[in-house]
């Protein structure tokens, strides 16, 4: 991307066509633009584009890319691929709000972006999804995918892609492979892990979803290194184990399905945590050898949890993955500063997500809202203990990776130029 510095910050990207050619009444209720940066993030070129694996050799917690550390630090983007808060429920967002929010990852200092929508995406509870009903795909649903993993590319930022949900939300999960073999979806959705018909229903969305040749990057979605990891599904076991974690068996089948295409990708155990506080019980992938990386969510911020996952992380010898977290000022006990620092003190093996980011609408004029507590509106669109709250985060990834710490956010050009 092409990163403009300025001497003050009056010389910050000046509002875009796009912004102003809205109807008068509209854009003077624009949220103003943020000026508060040194820098401007506009366009891609300066980030290396993805070309190689990531890796993590047999036994080991490290990643690498090319032999170098990789260290996963990034934002949650979920809507990238399908939106559920801008235009109709499900449908694909516009371009250039999908290249302002990674222009904004990139603001933050980010690697890596997890993108919900752009891997999971079944059922009939809107006309968008990729797979509407059993084994028919809508070839229409591809371009968003499509863009999104090209987009990601250009501005050298590599994509988690979480193949199902544990949840029945629009873009679908668990419950729609349920549907589609005719089985109950009560008992909490335990038939998604045990029923043969279930699993491989799913197994035929994964090896279409992997097999799927993308014209824009001109590799199919299983040779294409801008996607570092396959994730099992999102918090499958739900929030603290409060549902059953998937079997190793069920997982052990998934990862066959997955390496029967691909044999390079990572792939993540999408169970929500992988130890129990109140049992003390934990995954069964976390002793499969098929998994790479295991994974917890930070809500709230828990600094016994992170350290006891830590060190069973350490004597699996899996990559450790904080796949989203609460970053705001009130959400949680412990201190941000506290958390990070617990997560930098840790190992290099430890990465982590914050959930989630957004950008503006696709005339640059309002933030494009969500109704939940922990929406980063990058980077001034929330309260100054917010900003304060993502500089804070954007410091921390850049000494996670080795990257100069920033003084300031940098400011995001909106709208990114096209390509």
């Amino acid at each position: 991307m092409t990163v403009t510095t300025t001497t003050t910050t009056t010389t910050t990207a000046k509002p875009s066509s796009a912004r102003t050619s809205s109807a008068s009444s509209a854009s003077s209720t624009c949220a103003p633009l943020y000026t508060g940066g040194a820098t401007t993030i506009s366009g891609t070129g300066t980030l290396p584009k993805p070309t190689a694996f990531v890796k993590r050799a047999a036994g080991s917690q490290k990643l690498t890319v090319s032999g170098k550390e990789y260290r996963i630090v990034g934002p949650n983007i979920y809507w990238l691929c399908q939106d559920e808060n801008d235009g109709p429920v499900g449908s694909p967002p516009d371009k250039g709000r999908v290249r302002e929010a990674l222009a904004a990852a990139v603001a933050m200092g980010a690697n890596t972006i997890r993108a919900h929508s752009c891997g999971i995406s079944v059922g009939d509870n809107n006309p968008y999804n990729l797979e509407p009903c059993a084994g028919y795909f809508n070839s229409s649903a591809w371009d968003a995918r499509d863009y999104a993993l090209f987009a990601a590319r250009e501005y050298g930022l590599r994509v988690i892609l979480p193949l199902t949900d544990n949840y029945d939300y629009y873009h679908g999960g668990k419950y729609d492979f349920i549907d589609f073999a005719g089985l109950s979806r009560n008992d909490r959705g335990v038939k998604f892990f045990t029923a043969k018909a279930v699993i491989a229903a799913y197994g035929a969305y994964i090896s279409e979803l992997l097999s799927h040749y993308n014209p824009y990057t001109g590799l199919h979605y299983y040779e294409d290194p801008t996607i570092l990891a396959w994730e099992t599904g999102n918090e499958l076991g739900g929030y603290i184990q409060a549902e059953a974690w998937p079997p190793a068996a069920w997982t052990s089948k998934i990862i066959s399905y997955i390496r029967a295409l691909d044999s390079r990708h990572l792939v993540i155990d999408g169970t929500n945590g992988f130890w129990n506080y109140t049992t003390g019980a934990t995954s069964p992938g976390l002793s499969l050898s098929g998994v790479d990386i295991v994974t917890d969510h930070g809500y709230p911020r828990n600094l016994g949890i992170l350290n006891k996952e830590v060190a069973l992380a350490k004597a699996a010898g899996k990559a450790f993955l904080i796949g989203e977290y609460d970053w705001t000022p009130t959400g949680s006990s412990v201190s941000l500063a506290d958390y990070l620092a617990a997560i930098e003190s840790s190992g290099s093996y430890l990465g982590d997500m914050v959930w989630s980011l957004f950008g503006r609408d696709a005339l640059c004029c309002n933030f494009v809202r969500h109704n939940d507590d922990y929406s980063l509106y990058y980077p001034d669109g929330g309260t100054a203990d917010d900003t304060a709250n993502v500089l804070a985060v954007a410091q921390h990834w850049a000494r996670l990776t080795g990257k100069a710490v920033p003084k300031s956010l940098p400011a995001v050009a909106c709208p990114q130029p096209v390509f």
